[in-house]
């Protein structure tokens, strides 16, 4: 089930509804249910591993509260992280296609086997990582182990945040399903408002760019110059519009019932340097790797003597972190090398940080044009990794690379690379600009809702009316899977 299908259509408000109208104490009941309902519209037999990796947190959740003894936790802590890791591995980055598996198979008399018939669980990927932060907490004394294991199963299964996050924390999130929610406007009011702008965003942007894009980088080879290059800014506006949009249609279903999730994105493409948009980009994610990754490799050098300013200590915990970044995404060599590349940036923009301290010279420009040529610097070198993040193979990625200005000219074909031609490109283009002054009024003004708010209540009826005939108009519909999905 999509959050763009009409299933969630009927979903949302009949699981809403009942929520307020039933008893608190039955509430987490009725949320699991729906939460594995939903989950189980996919494909049901893939509940067997949400049920898991739950039972593998939960149980140890409570050895470690337990237990005192330092030796015995640790390898309680380690045993479940294998466990939960493993079972990511082995349907994330294990080939079962590989002749290896197929002989062991074999051997096995499993001789009908087909890869084709094991599929990457919805969502695993946001899941097991939000169940590791939990056990690694509890380990660290951070946060008390959660007894009711059904509150718990709802922590990890909630529907909103299950297939593509924002990775939540047991802090924030375990004590939001104790309280009783009552029946508030206002979080209705702007639960739906987010939800109709996430939709937006998916169904009239990122869906329209995606017939560009899947043709251009379906077949690369097929184009050269001006078409690889809009393809590629296409997809940067593509995914940032499918994931945010996920995020706010996430955000504003939970807000609806009373709950609060994680932001996940803050206008990342005006970003100053790459450390600036990964605070940016995918938020959670960088938290989780921040807290669970990079903090614990810098303490570690910073144990062996190293300085915080040293090669060492500036190159390995950036490197390290990004390259778990590219991994976690899947295991083909051009989501390795997007980390990398990201790894690299990072590490180059925090010694250029340092090494400006120390010049006793500086560029003069007026800042504003200086900060005008960091966002343009920044977008286009994430732009240049999102050629590795989209193209489907390593060898598609260097082509890409190699002809991006190769016979750079416009073409009259251009506008054919979009099946409905100069109307789509026109409804991509205004649809974009609207969404950017959207952006620039939050970032001036802390929000566009308390502009609209501050209208009569004709204006703002108006405003949410002519947004949702837009979508319904321009929205392109079919249930198409939001990209993050697949992680």
């Amino acid at each position: 089930m999509q959050f763009n299908s009409i299933e969630f259509l009927v979903f949302f408000p009949v699981v809403s509804i009942a929520f307020f109208i039933i008893p608190h104490k039955y509430r987490w009941l009725l949320l699991l249910g729906a939460s594995y309902f939903f989950y189980m519209s996919w494909k049901p037999k893939y509940i067997v591993i949400l049920l898991a990796v739950t039972g593998i947190s939960y149980l140890a959740g409570l050895w470690l509260g337990r237990d005192k003894n330092p030796a015995t936790r640790r390898l309680v802590l380690t045993f479940s992280l294998v466990l939960s890791l493993g079972i990511l591995f082995i349907f994330k980055y294990l080939d079962f296609s590989d002749p290896v598996f197929q002989n062991v198979f074999g051997q096995l008399g499993i001789s009908r086997f087909e890869p084709g018939n094991i599929l990457l669980p919805l969502g695993i990927s946001f899941f097991t990582f939000q169940t590791i932060s939990y056990t690694i907490d509890v380990y660290r004394g951070i946060i008390k182990p959660e007894k009711h294991v059904g509150i718990y199963a709802l922590f990890v299964a909630f529907f909103p945040q299950l297939v593509a996050g924002p990775i939540g924390r047991a802090n924030l999130l375990l004590p939001q399903y104790r309280k009783t929610h009552v029946a508030d406007y206002e979080n209705m009011v702007s639960g739906l408002q987010r939800i109709v702008w996430g939709l937006f965003k998916k169904l009239v942007i990122a869906d329209r760019l995606a017939l560009l894009v899947d043709t251009v980088y379906g077949d690369p080879t097929a184009y050269t110059g001006m078409a690889l290059i809009l393809a590629t800014y296409a997809f940067a506006f593509q995914i940032y519009c499918d994931f945010s949009g996920y995020a706010d249609i996430a955000i504003g279903a939970a807000r609806v019932m009373g709950f609060q999730l994680t932001e996940n994105f803050q206008q990342p493409y005006y970003a100053q340097s790459i450390p600036d948009f990964w605070r940016r980009w995918h938020i959670s994610l960088y938290n989780w790797l921040r807290d669970y990754i990079f903090y614990p490799i810098q303490r570690a050098l910073l144990r062996r003597k190293f300085s915080s300013r040293s090669l060492v200590a500036m190159i390995i915990p950036p490197m390290i972190t990004m390259l778990a970044s590219g991994l976690w995404h899947g295991d083909n060599w051009t989501f390795i090398i997007w980390g990398v590349l990201h790894g690299i940036f990072m590490v180059i923009s925090v010694w250029w940080g340092q090494a400006k301290k120390t010049m006793s010279w500086s560029f003069a420009l007026h800042p504003k044009l200086a900060t005008g040529i960091r966002i343009f610097a920044t977008f286009n070198l994430v732009c240049f990794t999102w050629i590795f993040f989209r193209a489907n193979s390593l060898s598609d990625a260097v082509y890409v690379i190699g002809h991006l200005f190769a016979d750079w000219k416009l073409q009259a074909s251009l506008v054919d690379l979009m099946p409905g031609g100069l109307y789509d490109w026109m409804i991509a283009i205004l649809a974009i600009l609207l969404m950017e002054m959207v952006h620039i009024v939050q970032m001036r003004g802390g929000g566009l809702r308390p502009v609209v708010l501050a209208q009569p209540v004709w204006v703002r009826w108006s405003i949410y009316f002519a947004l949702v005939l837009v979508i319904f108009i321009f929205g392109k519909f079919g249930s198409t899977e939001f990209i993050y999905a697949r992680f």
